[in-house]
């Protein structure tokens, strides 16, 4: 009996035109709630979009060469969209000289089927040194280590669309000479691991 006077008061309440009245601190406290659920939830958001977006930079040629350098001592890595392989100047060039070794073919065999897959992008080949002065004979058609790595870098563009069919127009050829070491000249080691090849592989051009 009580249940039912408390149900017909309520619908006699309704009727006449009153309704329930909530207190204020109740709303505000249910808004701040929803405030800080949304604040949430767009953070959430946020964070998704960073992750997806860092994923769609990974370049595919960078996975590609990362997969299949492995057995060689060349080193890929990436810079946001710009993959560089770094090819050593032991496995490409004996000391003073602009002629290719063989042993560099399985690298350039496997960098330039990666390459011809991805026709689209350009790569700029940087030639690098040691700071040891140029001397004897070569001294006359090289000068200087600037005129040695850029030769160098122009005889792996020339070998990778020459021998291996990567498009010629796709390449650019740079020489930096001493002047960007990766390690102290004052050793064997560090001066051998200056001597290198650099190919910068950029993101495809917009063409629109």
């Amino acid at each position: 009996m009580h249940r039912r006077t408390l149900l017909l008061s309520g619908l006699a309440a309704t009727a006449s035109g009153c309704v329930p009245v909530y207190r204020k601190d109740d709303l505000v406290n249910k808004l701040d709630r929803e405030v800080i659920a949304l604040n949430q939830e767009n953070d959430r958001l946020r964070a998704s979009l960073v992750t997806c977006a860092t994923e769609e930079r990974i370049p595919a040629i960078y996975t590609e060469l990362k997969q299949v350098m492995g057995t060689f001592e060349v080193e890929v890595r990436r810079d946001n969209d710009t993959t560089i392989v770094v090819v050593p100047g032991t496995i490409a060039f004996a000391p003073g000289s602009v002629r290719l070794r063989a042993e560099v073919d399985p690298v350039f065999d496997l960098l330039s089927t990666a390459l011809n897959l991805h026709p689209g992008l350009p790569v700029m080949v940087i030639g690098h040194t040691d700071d040891e002065a140029i001397k004897g004979r070569l001294k006359k058609q090289y000068p200087t280590n600037w005129e040695l790595s850029a030769a160098r870098a122009a005889a792996v563009c020339t070998s990778l669309s020459s021998e291996w069919g990567v498009s010629p127009d796709r390449f650019t050829a740079a020489g930096r000479g001493e002047w960007h070491p990766i390690a102290d000249n004052a050793t064997a080691e560090g001066r051998e691991a200056n001597r290198r090849v650099e190919l910068v592989i950029h993101p495809a051009k917009d063409r629109t």
